[in-house]
């Protein structure tokens, strides 16, 4: 008897380190989805309770089954990108999706401000209409006609808490969000084990879990296209890469600060300008369903020029320099005499930014291009005026790839990451975690520290290219 319990212990080990076959995956990924299924239809939904005299099991089987396709898609993608991982290990992740997955469950019942104010009126406005009229109607919106198009699709299912579904985009797009992270991580990394830690750790960064399953708002849909974008222009595929820009574009305008990394791409011949026109026309692509609903063309073009005149202040709790300005002058003031200093200021960082990496054009690898990347996505809001704190949930999560790319600068995903903290925390209930000012000393710490780190990496690239020669 003891010798078989020892017998089967070994075959269990032995399972468990195997490598696993797609029949295998396969069942893994039903069983997970079913057992994950049976937690969520027992997670806690308080708004279906506030807003819904009837059965309330019908709703909570709905908001049980969406969230278990995005459980079961984000397991999929973890499958399919890790094979060579033993048993135990697609086990292991499994239930890390699960556990971080129902953690941002526990979370969809917070309404945020800008759902209360603005989102809730759009999508309530957007489920008097047909499909057509909506994609014509004018909500004095200041969000782009691809969002709309996800409320619009949000406003078909009635008598049930938005918020949900709101909600459930931004975690859905977080797949896309650690697959894109991984995919970067891998051109320097070859282990799955360690291309797994990086997933995981990406979708449980504060200010991912706060940006999408606590407020609702929509960064992870941006950023995630605009780094799966990177990821195919340092793979030369410009097509795919310009025109997911394109697109990343069209849903949001702080795609902006992504787009300088087309320069060193180009400069190590990643990119081929004769691709360049597929920008615009992803961004037209994606206007077709609203021009088809009656929307003009004007709109279409200018919506990010009506956005630029909104919310006259320095910092809109972002976290940049302008936090350190005496708290005792006027918002007005501080805009009046400071903003055209600060939007000259961060284009001169750029344009420095532009001739540091001309100049060392023969020795861009590809750390030299992410660090560039990141430095884009932090210097450049760090100056400029008009920042909210969600402005720079790219470096945030790109910082991640970096510390992929040199582990010495692991410090860059903590510092950006709880410079943002501090300043999410200001819009939350109880008031910011320390002054703001704080996170803005972090985040400027965290960029000379980025500047740093590329000019030391293109350094090294140069020897080894001497070497070489």
């Amino acid at each position: 008897m003891t010798r078989s319990l020892d017998r089967m212990d070994d075959g269990l080990r032995d399972l468990l380190k195997r490598q696993t076959g797609l029949a295998a995956r396969l069942v893994l990924l039903v069983l997970s989805a079913f057992v994950f299924y049976l937690f969520a239809c027992r997670a806690r939904y308080a708004m279906i309770d506030e807003i819904y005299s009837g059965d309330p099991v019908p709703l909570q089987q709905l908001t049980a089954r969406v969230y278990t396709a995005i459980f079961a898609l984000s397991l999929a993608m973890q499958l399919r990108l890790f094979k060579k991982l033993p048993l135990y290990g697609l086990i292991l992740a499994a239930v890390i999706t699960g556990c971080v997955l129902l953690a941002k469950i526990s979370l969809l019942d917070y309404q945020s401000d800008d759902y209360q104010i603005f989102l809730s009126n759009w999508i309530y406005n957007y489920s008097r209409y047909g499909i057509r009229e909506g994609l014509g109607r004018y909500l004095e919106s200041d969000y782009t006609p691809p969002y709309l198009y996800l409320l619009q699709i949000i406003s078909r299912v009635r008598d049930y808490p938005w918020q949900y579904l709101v909600k459930a985009w931004s975690v859905a797009f977080e797949v896309l969000l650690c697959t894109a992270v991984c995919k970067l991580a891998s051109l320097q990394l070859k282990r799955d084990g360690a291309l797994l830690v990086i997933w995981h750790i990406t979708s449980m960064l504060p200010t991912v879990v706060f940006n999408g399953a606590y407020w609702g708002q929509c960064d992870a849909i941006y950023v995630s296209i605009c780094l799966t974008a990177l990821y195919l222009g340092m793979e030369r595929r410009s097509a795919g890469s310009l025109f997911l820009f394109g697109v990343a574009l069209s849903f949001k305008l702080q795609t902006v600060f992504f787009l300088p990394v087309m320069l060193p791409l180009w400069l190590r011949r990643d990119l081929k300008l004769r691709y360049l026109p597929l920008i615009p026309a992803a961004y037209m692509f994606m206007m077709i369903p609203a021009l088809w609903g009656g929307k003009s063309l004007h709109h279409v073009l200018t919506c990010y020029l009506q956005q630029a005149g909104q919310y006259n202040f320095m910092t809109m709790n972002g976290t940049n320099i302008w936090q350190l300005l005496p708290s005792a002058l006027p918002a007005d003031t501080k805009f009046q005499f400071f903003s055209t200093m600060a939007m000259l200021m961060a284009f001169a960082v750029l344009m420095a930014m532009c001739a540091f990496v001309c100049l060392h054009r023969e020795h861009l690898s590809g750390r030299s291009v992410v660090l560039f990347a990141l430095l884009s996505l932090s210097a450049i809001p760090y100056f400029l005026p008009k920042m909210h704190e969600r402005y720079t949930f790219g470096a945030d999560v790109l910082s991640v790839v970096a510390a992929a790319y040199c582990p010495k600068l692991f410090v860059l995903p903590l510092l950006f990451g709880f410079a943002s903290y501090i300043c999410y925390t200001g819009g939350l209930p109880g008031g910011a975690l320390v002054e703001l000012r704080y996170a803005a000393l972090l985040q400027g710490a965290a960029v000379l520290i980025t500047a740093a780190a590329l000019a030391k990496s293109v350094s090294e690239d140069e020897k080894i290219r001497e070497v070489k020669g």
